[in-house]
């Protein structure tokens, strides 16, 4: 068995490396939710959705489908939300965010989450 060396320092993760599409809490009836910060026992997220319109939330398209076999029109809910683990159901195996989504995630995070000293 191999010894740890003492003097190696761990790497941090990039706060953005976390990436994954569960099933979201009950607030959203279900639906997936694309989780891109893991922070202990908090997951922060955004909600996917295939409706093209919510009341009074702001809905952007996806570039690209997060679930492979769906070919449908795909958006976001335009708002940042954080929720204790427990409150998500299984990891959706396959989907995936494409690249531009998650830039489009990123900056939304960055303006409007670290606006309110989170």
């Amino acid at each position: 068995m191999k010894k740890k060396s003492k003097h190696i320092i761990p790497r941090r993760k990039k706060e953005f490396r976390f990436r994954k599409i569960l099933l979201a809490n009950k607030k959203y009836k279900r639906h997936p939710a694309y989780v891109f910060i893991e922070k202990g026992n908090i997951y922060v997220y955004v909600t996917i959705t295939h409706s093209s319109s919510i009341k009074d939330k702001i809905i952007i398209k996806l570039k690209k489908n997060p679930n492979p076999e769906d070919n449908t029109n795909a958006y976001y809910v335009e708002e940042i939300h954080e929720d204790t683990k427990d409150k998500f159901g299984k990891r959706l195996t396959n989907w995936k965010i494409s690249p531009e989504d998650d830039e489009k995630i990123r900056d939304l995070y960055k303006k409007r989450w670290f606006r309110h000293g989170h």
